[in-house]
């Protein structure tokens, strides 16, 4: 093994990947960037470690986006076969949007990748999100106005669409990973889509090191969102508890007295009312927040009636009442004998 830098020195593949031992078989997540490369080579120390041969499986994906990406795989190939790691390079097929491309292609990877998993029978996959992209997420939510729901960055252990994902570098700074694959004399794949200042995480990336010079850097971004996750967890617990307030009006609605409902703290209240819009309204994606807020305001402000993610919610001088949104009407059918028109 080679001599390590310093920077390099202090990741520790077992302490590192130790959330990882619980499951028997894990895929790992490598494009051939430098982070997960060094995701790559932390896991098959760890494999040595534990003296568990075959429990990790790389997974590279081809997107057919750039030239390039089939070299990129097959480079990704070669290292994991140098280090007795089984890998499968994977290619996303077919048509791709003119619009949203970036969102449409991790889309595609992570589906590519569960379909892949489940044939091998690897429980969770690994990515290197790594103490950079924590900060990035964390600077791009605040910016949208995210509540503390959001403020938390990514979670260490999650599950999307059935797929458990877990990022166990999520707290180290990248440059420790960029020396780690500098010192085993291995040349990361360079994506110009990390440089293209469209993309807004681009843009937050270049504007880290000035907000590092004032004091607030990728540490103290993430310290803050473990701090937001902390409070997330109690204030989620007081809305559960305050769901008690909660009676059913139908099979689909709900009902809140407004006494009830004022009497609570105003960011309990508005988690209430976002779980209650959320659970009625069977929303897939969360809503915006500062939405919620004004609706709780209002809440407390006199008798109304309006919409919100895909729900009615009815003010009346003693309840509240919150119902699915009815399904709105098909237009009118034409007449058989009306002209088709292109």
């Amino acid at each position: 093994m080679p001599r390590l830098s310093m920077a390099a020195a202090g990741l520790d593949a077992q302490a590192l990947l130790a959330p990882l031992e619980r499951f028997t078989k894990v895929g790992l997540a490598v494009s051939g960037g430098a982070d997960s490369l060094a995701l790559l080579l932390l896991a098959q120390r760890h494999e040595a470690a534990l003296g568990h041969p075959g429990r990790y499986t790389v997974y590279t994906v081809d997107h057919r986006l750039r030239p390039e990406a089939a070299d990129e795989v097959a480079m990704v190939l070669a290292v994991a076969a140098a280090r007795r790691l089984p890998a499968r390079g994977l290619v996303w097929t077919g048509p791709k949007p003119a619009t949203g491309v970036s969102a449409a292609a991790r889309a595609a990877r992570y589906e590519l990748i569960h379909a892949a998993m489940r044939e091998d029978g690897c429980e969770a996959l690994a990515t290197a999100h790594h103490l950079g992209d924590q900060a990035e997420t964390v600077m791009m939510r605040m910016a949208h106005g995210s509540g503390l729901e959001g403020l938390r960055g990514m979670d260490r252990d999650t599950v999307i669409d059935g797929l458990r994902i877990v990022r166990p570098l999520l707290h180290v700074d990248p440059e420790a990973l960029r020396a780690l694959v500098r010192d085993e004399g291995l040349v990361p794949a360079a994506d110009p889509s990390n440089a293209d200042t469209d993309y807004e995480r681009v843009r937050w990336r270049q504007m880290l090191p000035q907000l590092a010079a004032l004091g607030l850097d990728a540490q103290r971004i993430t310290t803050f969102a473990r701090r937001a996750g902390e409070a997330e967890a109690a204030l989620t617990a007081e809305a559960e508890r305050a769901r008690a307030l909660v009676t059913p009006i139908d099979p689909l609605g709900v009902s809140v007295l407004r006494r009830d409902l004022s009497l609570l703290p105003k960011a309990v209240a508005t988690r209430l009312v976002s779980k209650l819009l959320r659970d009625v309204g069977g929303a897939q994606r969360p809503h915006g927040l500062s939405a919620v807020e004004r609706l709780v305001e209002r809440l407390g402000q006199g008798t109304f009636r309006t919409t919100l993610n895909g729900c009615v919610v009815s003010a009346g001088p003693v309840t509240i009442r919150i119902r699915p949104e009815p399904a709105r009407r098909s237009p009118p059918r034409r007449s058989t004998k009306e002209p088709l028109r292109s």
